[in-house]
């Protein structure tokens, strides 16, 4: 592709990316007035959030390709295994240094884990990295940046206070390079991502442990969630050494 057409495509992306951070903030408008049941109401938000996406993709790929170009055609049975053992520090320490939450319902799970980490890693992972990391040639520096600092940004309310919602950026900036990572080197499979941000929040949702109710996290609870990291990182570098990526 000509220097000519890699910028015309970072300007659609960067216009779609544009376009879904002001839906994240008004989308609302147009649901909340339905007065639907409330993962029915997140759902058709979430969808509202991703038309820009379903248009931009629709418009510069073939529409078969839809689901490759997202990373939705990868292995889902790969990527959960391989979210599952990254993840399991947490699941067994958890349960030591915290107790089970007896009141967490189907819903919520739904709503803010299985959902959101689904919604959230089409959105940043999978359309706003992916095109511009494989499509406008930016380089992978650039390419996560933006996505990082969007989905940091979503989180500031997590903060009680400056230094608070400061943490709470840092920890989901970080993690948003870390995801962005992981679906570059497991050849654009976007469940592995999805996976991991699934685990990582049911480990979370499943036990109360002191810092969970907030992204930062406590020192003790960071202290897992660091070890899991560095299993999954191990995993990656092994299965990336072993299996050539595709050409970009």
């Amino acid at each position: 592709m000509d220097v000519k057409g890699r910028l015309s495509r970072f300007l659609i992306i960067t216009v779609a990316t544009v376009a879904i951070m002001l839906l994240y903030n008004y989308a609302y408008l147009i649901v909340e007035p339905l007065h639907l049941q409330k993962t029915i109401d997140y759902i058709l938000t979430n969808l509202i959030i991703c038309l820009p996406i379903f248009i931009v993709l629709l418009l510069l790929h073939k529409p078969k390709d839809f689901f490759s170009q997202l990373g939705l055609d990868g292995n889902i049975l790969t990527g959960m295994v391989f979210a599952l053992i990254s993840t399991l520090p947490l699941f067994i320490a958890f349960p030591i240094i915290g107790k089970f939450n007896n009141e967490l319902t189907f819903e919520h799970f739904l709503r803010t884990d299985a959902l959101a980490a689904l919604f959230e890693e089409v959105i940043f992972r999978g359309f706003i990295f992916g095109q511009f990391f494989r499509y406008s040639k930016i380089g992978f520096a650039w390419a996560v940046l933006i996505p990082a600092l969007l989905f940091g940004s979503l989180h500031l309310y997590q903060g009680n206070d400056l230094m608070s919602s400061l943490m709470a950026f840092g920890v989901t900036f970080v993690g948003g390079i870390y995801f962005s990572w992981i679906y570059w080197k497991w050849n654009f499979n976007l469940w592995c991502p999805i996976g991991l941000h699934f685990f990582m929040n049911l480990s979370w949702m499943l036990f109360t442990v002191e810092g969970n109710t907030v992204a930062e996290g406590s020192v003790i609870s960071n202290v897992f969630r660091i070890i899991s990291i560095v299993v999954a990182i191990v995993i990656t570098i092994v299965y990336s050494r072993r299996f050539k990526k595709p050409a970009m």
